[in-house]
């Protein structure tokens, strides 16, 4: 069960493609911060909008 942390497995931010650390095992991290998460989802909204127009 250690061995994960013991990795330093790295994936980028699905917002900015900063490189992010993972440290936990089932809930890995996708963004960098909050903020980037509010963006990336607005911006899929707006982009789902505009394509099903």
């Amino acid at each position: 069960m250690g061995d994960f942390a013991s990795q330093g497995r790295t994936v980028l931010c699905r917002s900015c493609h900063r490189p992010l650390r993972q440290n936990r095992r089932w809930f890995p991290r996708e963004y960098c911060n909050r903020w980037h998460k509010i963006r990336h989802r607005v911006a899929s909204f707006v982009g789902s909008v505009l394509d099903s127009a």
